[in-house]
């Protein structure tokens, strides 16, 4: 136990020569994964609230069922029977011909500042119907619509499918681009960290030789660069954190007021801390995949000599 531990004051003591040694390419490096990390952290602070934004709107999504002019009282009692009957069903709210005309005759002279008139009401009588909060309750809402457009006197039923299937398909793409994202910068942050790794290794290569040449071992050679490489990805994973914060504080102040006429009650989030906790430990790996490729393949051309 004494002699790891011994082991890791003298790895960190070395890693602190070599951060000295090579301060420039050393922050160089830090500055480079901050920016990387932080790009990756902004897309998943706009993937989030997008994905809270679907999710309140899916809260207030509402089925309206617009019916036929010529409906029977009989098939409107039948339709009302068929709300109450249904577990799922939170509301309903009837709005006749008239106050649909009326209603919309305000909206538009609300927007243009003109009175809007045909000399007759072109729109239908309908049902404002509100489901109960649920896991499935988008499943349950299409379900019931379904049911509910096959019923005599039932002209069509709306609660915006299309716009909902588009988003949601816009979700997946985020997430599978946030993921090729993700990839694609771990990869180049690999190379980078590797480099510099790789730049400490042969700024000490005498060193190293007289090392292993008087009995030290490979893995005790190994740790002060692993250790830089991981103290590299720490210190740009805690340097995007500074950066993600400031741009997530600038995105609410100009964005919230919007957010919540849009969806009422939803408020812009920054990444939850096991998220955070991931970007940290994520930089910390791959500055230690890094630096041990950068030290296996100098090992690997020592025993080739």
């Amino acid at each position: 136990m004494n002699s790891a531990f011994q082991a890791l004051l003298i790895g960190f003591q070395a890693t602190i020569a070599n951060v000295r040694a090579n301060m420039q390419t050393f922050l160089i490096s830090i500055a480079t994964i901050s920016i990387s990390i932080g790009i990756l952290g902004i897309f998943l602070i706009i993937f989030f609230n997008l994905n809270g934004f679907l999710v309140s709107w899916n809260q207030q999504v509402q089925l309206i069922v617009y019916l036929n002019d010529d409906i029977s009282p009989a098939q409107k009692n039948n339709l009302e029977a068929l709300f109450k009957d249904s577990s799922r069903v939170q509301s309903t709210e009837e709005v006749t011909k008239d106050r649909a005309w009326k209603d919309f005759r305000l909206s538009q002279a609300e927007k243009s500042g003109m009175e809007f008139d045909l000399g007759f009401n072109p729109l239908p009588a309908s049902y404002k119907v509100r489901f109960k909060l649920s896991d499935n309750r988008l499943t349950h809402i299409s379900e019931f619509a379904e049911k509910i457009q096959s019923e005599t006197g039932v002209e069509s039923v709306e609660y915006g499918k299309n716009w909902i299937s588009r988003f949601e398909k816009f979700m997946v793409f985020c997430r599978v681009f946030l993921m090729a994202t993700g990839a694609l910068l771990s990869f180049g942050l690999i190379l980078i960290i590797s480099n510099t790794i790789r730049l400490s290794i042969y700024s000490r290569q005498d060193e190293i030789e007289l090392m292993l040449l008087i009995g030290a071992t490979p893995g005790f050679v190994k740790i002060p660069f692993l250790l830089e490489g991981m103290l590299q990805g720490l210190c740009g994973s805690i340097l995007s954190l500074g950066l993600m914060g400031v741009i997530y504080y600038y995105l609410k102040s100009e964005f919230q007021v919007s957010i919540e006429s849009i969806a009422r009650g939803m408020d812009f989030q920054f990444i939850s801390q096991p998220f955070l906790l991931s970007l940290v430990g994520l930089s910390v790996l791959i500055g230690l995949v890094a630096s041990y490729i950068s030290t296996y393949h100098y090992m690997q051309v020592l025993n080739k000599r």
